[in-house]
């Protein structure tokens, strides 16, 4: 009797001591919920907080944009934080209506070109093929209004991205680049002679004129001694300048379109 009363007390015991595990386990588990929880709230709080300032500063740049529309700086601003936002049809829009203003004047039309080329990367090839047309239409109206170093830069850059094959454009974009070169004086930013000489060299390349090419990029050279950019070229030969020359006019990479170094536009 007595063994049978312990036995029995002693499964109450196990059964007892189970559940007291069992209860702090579920305890444990509630615990590490909450923790995760909280940890997602604070993210999401975050998240929330985060593209709130974004589009506060989208919103306080679109503001000043509207205000200079000749800014090509505040501008450039406006459009590179609509880049981190990946908002890359509202700039296009708000620049659209700003270049449709009677009195609209050069820049605001490169600035809205810039916006169509900022959209490029993540667009498909069809789209690409459109949003440089665009772009190139927006400049062509920013130089029917003042011919600048700047415009025809950036437009035969963009005609140098289209297929040399199938669209011919090649020669338009060297034309381009020429004629802006011709226009480069004293008062031309550096930075913009140099991406001159090494963007009308890839040009030539692109045209199979590879002497032409290595003239161009050693002139610009003997100007720029410490451009890296023009001596990986010159030293380069066959598949690997070949290579060198598509990367730089790859549509899925991004541009530099920041104008950093390339202002004012004289």
């Amino acid at each position: 009797m007595d063994c049978a009363r312990a036995g029995h007390r002693g499964r109450g015991d196990l059964d007892l001591g189970a559940g007291i595990r069992s209860i702090n386990l579920t305890t444990r588990h509630l615990l590490q919920m909450r923790s995760i929880l909280l940890t997602l709230a604070s993210l999401l709080s975050y998240t929330v907080v985060s593209a709130t300032a974004d589009t506060s500063q989208l919103e306080h740049l679109e503001r000043a944009v509207m205000a200079e529309p000749e800014n090509l700086q505040v501008a450039a601003e406006y459009r590179q934080r609509a880049i981190a936002s990946a908002d890359f049809d509202r700039p296009i829009a708000v620049l659209g209506k700003l270049a449709k203003r009677a009195n609209s004047g050069p820049n605001i039309h490169i600035s809205l070109a810039l916006a169509y080329v900022d959209k490029v990367p993540s667009s498909g090839d069809i789209r690409r093929l459109y949003l440089g047309r665009d772009a190139m239409n927006a400049l062509t109206r920013s130089i029917a209004m003042r011919p600048t170093v700047l415009a025809y830069y950036i437009r035969g850059v963009i005609n140098l991205f289209y297929n040399s094959f199938i669209f011919h454009r090649t020669d338009k974009g060297v034309a381009d680049l020429t004629r802006a070169l011709a226009m480069a004086n004293p008062d031309t930013p550096p930075p913009l002679v140099l991406s001159l000489y090494a963007a009308l060299g890839d040009g030539y390349s692109r045209l199979e004129n590879l002497a032409k090419a290595r003239e161009v990029w050693a002139t610009g050279l003997a100007k720029f001694p410490d451009a890296a950019g023009l001596t990986t070229r010159l030293t380069k030969q066959g598949v690997e300048l070949e290579d060198v020359v598509t990367t730089a006019l790859t549509a899925s990479r991004r541009m530099d379109t920041t104008l950093s170094g390339f202002l004012p536009v004289r």
